[in-house]
């Protein structure tokens, strides 16, 4: 019988990374002003993104919600995005079809049920702190801090650094070549 990968030899190989929105890029709470509703996205996870993408991996945005403000962070970071999707291992299945990459080569990160089946079948599945239980359970990774604080920043920053790229994206930005 063949061992599973260790977290390390799964960050080896991330390629992509996809990612819930409520729970994970927000502390999962819903304000409202009228009509309008309003959410709280962190920079470090922003940033994150920034690092992600020097690094050439693909990202993507995946929730049940969506909203305008969903859409505005996605325009800002240059994601994609994908709302309006309970089914979220079709969405992901979807997606790298497209991007033409192995399920393997992607990092999920979700907080609750509706995250489960996506987890399962991406190469590194991660979580916050603030997950619901079963889905701690079943990640491979998680994170130091809750959602909507700097945990997807943590989890890049971790699998850069597995991978031997972190220090260069260091040295390119206080360099001036990068970010």
């Amino acid at each position: 019988m063949a061992r599973a990968p260790t977290v390390a030899e799964r960050m080896s190989t991330i390629r992509a990374l996809v990612c819930d929105v409520d729970g994970v890029l927000t502390d999962g709470r819903l304000h409202y002003l009228g009509d309008q509703e309003i959410k709280s996205f962190s920079v470090a996870d922003g940033f994150g993104f920034t690092l992600a993408r020097q690094a050439d991996w693909k990202l993507a945005l995946v929730t049940a919600r969506g909203g305008s403000a969903v859409e505005r962070r996605a325009r800002e970071l240059g994601l994609e995005l994908v709302t309006g999707e309970r089914d979220k291992a079709r969405a992901l299945r979807t997606l790298v079809e497209h991007w033409q990459l192995p399920l393997a080569s992607v990092a999920y990160v979700g907080d609750d049920w509706l995250d489960l089946p996506a987890m399962a079948i991406a190469g590194l599945a991660a979580t916050v702190p603030n997950a619901a239980a079963a889905v701690r359970q079943r990640a491979h990774w998680l994170a130091s801090v809750g959602g909507g604080e700097g945990a997807v920043r943590e989890l890049i920053e971790a699998i850069l650094r597995v991978q031997g790229r972190l220090d260069g994206l260091l040295t390119a930005y206080l360099e001036g070549r990068g970010a």
